[in-house]
Formats: C-alpha cells, structure tokens, sequence
C-alpha cells in the first residue's frame, strides 16, 4: 500500500519517565513464545467470504497474489459454502472478527475438524456462530477444499508466505516488547502469541484466540498485509507494531470486559448511542464492542508511554480521540494508576471495579463535558476526479480535494495500494486558503481507480483544529483515450 503522511505536531506536554509512568514494580523478564507464520485455515476462510462479497475480505493489497487468488476461485463464487457464507453474513452478521475466529479454532485446513469441540459453544469462538450452522458451513467447506484444489494453489505460494513471515519476523525481532503483556495484564503461563499475515485482508486485523483441550491458550494477532514495496510483496516497518500489541491486547481486555459486562452495561448502553456514528464507521456495532476497543486502545497508550515515550502515547491518545474515544486520555490515565498500584493490583480483572466506576461517571458526564463527535469534522465539499465517474480522460492529471474549512498544511493520507492505485508524479500540497489539496498524476487509460482519504490507521487529512477526515473510499474510471 501507498501512502502520504506527514503530520506536523507542535504541543506542550509535561514529558515523565518512561519506568515511573509503567510502573517499577513490573516485571520483564519473561519472553513469552512468539511464532510468525502464514495460516491456511486464515486464507481459506478469507478466500471464501471474499467470494462471498464481504467488504473488508476484498482490500487486498499485494496486487499479483490478488489477482492469482481471482483466477483460482473466482469460478467458484456460486459454490455452496460461498453461499452461506453470504447467508451468514445476511442473517448472523458474520463478518470482520468473526470469520478470523473460526479459522483458529479449525484443526487444519485440510479436514476442518473442530480443534476443540463445537458442542457446548468454545467460549472463544465468536458467538456469531451458531453450532449447527458452523458444521453446515464446514461439511460445504470441505467441498470446497477438494473442488478448488486449495492444497495446490497454497502449495504453489510457499515462497510468497515464506517472504512475508521472514520481513515480518525481522521487525518483531527488532522492537516487539511482548514481555510487556504478562508484566502489564499479569501472568498467563499456558499461553504462547502467534503472529499470522493475512493476505487477503489489507488494513483489517483481528486478534482471536482459542484455548486447547488441554488448558493451553494461542493468542493470534491475525495481521493484514496493508502495504508492498517496489516489486509488489508484502512489506512492514515499525509502524506494524502497533497494530500487533492492539490485536494481541484483545485476548486480556476482551475477556476482561465480558466478566464484567452486567457491571458495565448501564454506563454502554448510556455512552454508545451519543457515540454511535463513529463507532458503526469502524464497524462497532455496539456498546460491548465499544468497550473492548476503549480498553484495548488505552492499553495501547499504557504500551508506548513504557516503549516509546509520553510523546507517543500522548499522539496515540489524540489519534483515538478523533475516532470517536474521546474518553481515552482519562482511561489510560486510569490504567497509569494500575500500574503503579501492582502491589494490590496483580492483574487487570483486580482492577476492573475502578474501571466501572469510571465509565459510570463517563456516562453521567459525557453530554455535558463532550462536543458532539462530529460538530468539528472537516468534510469534503468536492473531489476530481468525481468519486464515481465512468469516462476520465487518460494521461497527466491531477487529483484535486476541496475541503470545506482550512486543513493542517503538510499533514494528508492518500491510503490505497496495488495496480488501482494512480501513479503519483508530483508532490502533493495545499493551496494558500488551506481548503484545496492537489497532488498530480499519471492515469492509463480503460482502468479503473480506487484509494481512500485517511483510513483506520491512517489519518493525516486533518483540520487545523487536529480533527480527522472521516475516511472516504473513492473510485473511477478512466476512458478508452486516443
């Protein structure tokens, strides 16, 4: 994927330690078991709701295993297990988080057994999931399997999986902390971490887990493959980890808020619906998903005020704050106070009446100390070429934003990636008003283009004001030329 971002970030902060602000009764010593590799069961299922038309399953960003996975099992889109994938989706919502839990808690990707009994319901298996339904999916699934050649087409892309797990592994080598899960939630002796790149899932990333018959815990950080280098394969930075400790932050929040839920749901229920906007755009869809997206996020803070600085978690509390968390600096100053209390509090559960009783007082509070989430979000007045156009003329050309109030001069998201992407032939830059964004372009002809301005992870579109974009998908398509 490519993008331009460059935030320009002026701020007076009161810059702590790194070690009081974490907490010196931590304890870091203990590297937990860290496994970086491609899943089958995690490209079967994403090829299957692919097929199915899910959204978030068609953002692939490495152009030629894309268009090699189309070639396969495009033939295959009225398969029976495509089918009810989309019933699924249509009747049970399954989709996103959901499909990514299934994949963990099949045996393989050969048989699909059930890794652990789906009889009573796996209290980590989505509970999207009804059991009847889930076998039915999985008998048309091993069809599937078989119709498809699927062991074939993974066996032919050894070389692609190989590429992807080595540069991801190299950046987790370098600058993970992972010992910092077990110092920071407390001790969880039977649980390893296991990093999978998803290729098919482009900016999407899940964090499911699934404990074993015999008590063991796997936490997955399902990775998408957001960006490729000069050549088209999957490429990573430094910027990937964030989205790794958030995902792998999930399987200790989330278990965290459902002991807790009966407690939390009267400050939920009261908070989401004044929040509910821009929560849906990123596809929580309620006030229990709310909660564990506020929790895993604060965390976040917690992880890169320890590793990276207050700075850091300062600029993560402001970037969650135009999603729509505009509780997480209190949150994560909460979560400062844990930390410093490990003596009483030995783990997060310990802590979990002091985070109740915060968001009970969020939900008394918020209409009043809040603005409304989007009352200060810049919008787009018009875009050319115009989102949806059909017949643009080929060649050199210009993408052109206008805004309706004055943005953040050098701070802009261009996010979208592979072939669809426009070829980028000058540097992009605001006019003197602030409200006209241009970069120029080259367009081939007969071709279609697709990118967004700002994204989930990206969100350099800001007003002066440091509010983001909402982020816009747009598409065109360019004429047959001379």
């Amino acid at each position: 994927m490519k993008w331009f971002s460059l935030t320009v970030l002026c701020a007076t902060i009161c810059l702590c330690s790194s070690a009081s602000l974490a907490g010196d009764v931590q304890d870091e010593r203990r590297k937990p078991a860290l496994r970086v590799a491609v899943d089958p069961r995690v490209e079967l299922l994403s090829v299957i709701f692919r097929l199915a038309g899910n959204p978030e399953y068609n953002r692939a960003a490495v152009p030629g295993y894309a268009e090699e996975v189309e070639k396969h099992f495009g033939p295959y889109r009225e398969h029976e297990v495509v089918k009810l994938g989309r019933k699924l989706r249509a009747t049970r919502g399954v989709s996103f988080d959901a499909v990514m839990s299934m994949a963990v808690h099949l045996a393989d990707a050969r048989t699909l057994g059930e890794r652990v009994p789906f009889d009573p319901h796996p209290a980590d298996l989505d509970r999207r999931w009804r059991t009847d339904e889930a076998r039915a999916f999985l008998a048309a699934a091993r069809g599937f399997v078989k119709e498809t050649g699927f062991a074939g087409f993974i066996e032919k892309h050894q070389a692609l999986y190989e590429l992807t797990e080595k540069r991801v592994q190299a950046v987790l080598d370098e600058h993970a902390h992972l010992e910092w899960f077990d110092a920071f939630f407390g001790a969880r002796p039977g649980a390893s971490f296991t990093v999978v790149p998803a290729l098919l899932n482009g900016p999407n990333c899940y964090g499911p887990r699934c404990r074993t018959a015999d008590g063991t815990e796997v936490l997955y950080c399902v990775l998408g493959v957001w960006d490729v280098d000069g050549e088209g394969q999957p490429a990573f930075d430094r910027a990937m980890l964030d989205t790794v400790v958030h995902e792998f932050c999930h399987s200790y929040c989330n278990a965290v808020v459902d002991a807790h839920a009966e407690e939390l749901r009267p400050a939920g229920e009261a908070i989401f619906p004044q929040v509910a906007p821009a929560m849906r755009r990123q596809a929580y869809g309620n006030w229990k998903t709310m909660m564990y997206e506020s929790l895993v996020r604060a965390c976040v803070v917690r992880y890169k005020m320890r590793h990276d600085g207050a700075l850091a978690g300062w600029t993560e509390v402001q970037r969650n704050r135009s999603r729509g968390f505009a509780w997480l600096g209190g949150l994560s100053g909460l979560l400062a106070e844990y930390e410093k209390q490990r003596e009483k509090y030995s783990t997060l559960d310990d802590f979990a009446p002091r985070i109740v009783a915060f968001f009970n007082e969020q939900a008394k509070e918020y209409a009043e100390k809040q603005p409304a989430p989007d009352a200060d979000r810049p919008r787009v007045v018009s875009i050319t070429p115009a989102n949806g156009a059909t017949d643009v003329a080929p060649g050199p050309a210009e993408i052109k934003v206008v805004f309706d109030r004055p943005m953040r001069d050098g701070s802009w998201s261009l996010v979208g990636g592979g072939p669809n992407f426009p070829e980028v032939t000058g540097k992009p830059s605001y006019d003197a008003s602030g409200k006209v964004w241009r970069v120029a372009v080259r367009l081939k002809p007969d071709w279609t283009y697709r990118f967004w301005l700002n994204s989930e992870r990206f969100n350099g579109f800001q007003s002066r004001e440091g509010v983001a974009l909402e982020s816009m998908a747009v598409t065109f398509r360019t004429g047959k030329g001379t």
